[in-house]
């Protein structure tokens, strides 16, 4: 907390040097690149759409400005890590989706902090604290999957998006904090977001549900029924991919997102959710994207890359909210509400908005709806599958309780 304090006091100055990074890699990066007026186009529609969602939610213009435009400075200053790898549109697109939902979510912790009466330089520093476990831990998981799936047969588009991915993270998660404590929130705003929160309230609690065990066994259902229609769809294509046909990635992949998830919450039952519920995921994701496209590529496999990571991040950060409530002596059910609470509706107005700013691109190619599809679908993922999952594993095998829990300790 001293070393955000000491850059929150300096923010002017660190805000001077990353924009004048930034410029210097734009210019080295498009200096010589002749951009289309269509995707200029394009890319306000983007932002446009995206403003609109992020506006909806969070009922200040320029915070919803912010979290949409927080994650370019990142993606620019990274160009020339795109441009050496041949990064596609589309990989762009779902970086910058991915992007939209970690500053959504950075917005709504300090949206809900402003709304319990604190001031924009601690609402700042305590969600950016409070997120920094699950960012650090999407980001070295995110990279390892981009670099490592694609490092045998296309190691330069591997590294290029995984330099995009790591650019446009840390952009969204130093901007939108670090910007938010120098805008003014009045007395005016905080009477109309305490009503947007007010009427979202009965939407947050059917949510909550999941945590019930016979809702959390019946999602749990959906989330197995839903990975085997994923699985036999994509078995044809997955047959024909030498790219995806490398069964001992499957297990490190599987094993990274299940060791990330119990050193974050060190539960093995939310670990082994978490890893469910992104196995279920990309195994939809891979039958969707081969549909749209006729075939599994390199594009794909990073489309599908950056919204597993759009789902892990968020599966971390519930895990971590519910492991501090367990260690403060709640119940892990209760624990997994609060946590589910605490996130509010940041992560589904997030994909929603990284969703709409990807439709715009249709235009170029139709292959583009199913990436923004798959946004909603990594939010439903994380915020129902995953809690579920965790409920279902601890309604079958339930843990263990000492006298004292059971019969308290009068």
């Amino acid at each position: 907390m001293a070393i955000l304090a000491f850059l929150f006091r300096f923010r002017v100055a660190l805000f001077a040097v990353l924009a004048v990074a930034t410029a210097g890699a734009a210019w080295l990066a498009f200096h010589d690149l002749a951009v289309p007026v269509g995707a200029l186009f394009l890319s306000a529609a983007s932002l446009a759409a995206g403003g609109i969602v992020a506006f909806a939610y969070l009922r200040h213009a320029a915070l919803a400005a912010l979290s949409v435009l927080a994650p370019l400075p990142g993606m620019i200053a990274a160009g020339p890590f795109a441009l050496a790898g041949g990064t596609a549109v589309s990989g762009l697109l779902a970086v910058y989706g991915f992007g939209v939902v970690i500053a959504a979510c950075l917005a709504g912790g300090l949206l809900r902090r402003m709304l319990d009466s604190s001031e924009p330089d601690a609402a700042a520093g305590a969600v950016l604290a409070r997120c920094a476990v699950p960012l650090a831990l999407c980001l070295v998981a995110g990279v390892a999957l981009l670099a490592g799936w694609l490092f045998r047969d296309a190691r330069a588009l591997g590294l290029g998006n995984a330099g995009v991915f790591a650019a446009a993270m840390l952009s969204a998660g130093v901007v939108v904090p670090f910007a938010a404590a120098s805008l003014r929130f009045g007395e005016a705003f905080i009477v109309i977001a305490n009503r947007a929160r007010e009427r979202r309230e009965t939407l947050l609690r059917i949510l909550t549900q999941v945590v019930e065990p016979r809702w959390g066994l019946a999602f749990s259902g959906a989330a197995v029924t839903l990975a085997a229609l994923g699985w036999f769809g994509a078995a044809p294509l997955l047959a024909h991919s030498a790219l995806l046909a490398q069964p001992a990635l499957w297990a490190a992949s599987a094993l990274l997102v299940f060791l990330f998830a119990f050193a974050a919450g060190r539960d093995w039952r939310d670990a082994l959710a978490a890893t469910l519920a992104l196995a279920a995921l990309t195994l939809l994701g891979l039958y969707l994207c081969g549909r749209a496209a006729g075939r599994l590529s390199a594009a794909s496999l990073v489309e599908i890359a950056v919204t597993a990571a759009t789902a892990l991040f968020l599966m971390m950060d519930l895990i971590v909210r519910g492991r501090r409530y367990r260690q403060s002596g709640e119940a892990s059910a209760v624990a997994r509400l609060r946590a589910i609470e605490d996130c509010g509706l940041a992560p589904w107005f997030g994909t929603l908005g990284a969703a709409a700013a990807v439709l715009p691109w249709v235009l170029v190619h139709g292959s583009i709806v199913t990436l923004a599809v798959l946004f909603p679908l990594a939010c439903a993922a994380a915020v129902v599958g995953m809690p579920a999952l965790a409920t279902a594993l601890e309604t079958l095998l339930p843990r263990r309780r000492s006298v004292n829990e059971l019969y308290g300790r009068g």
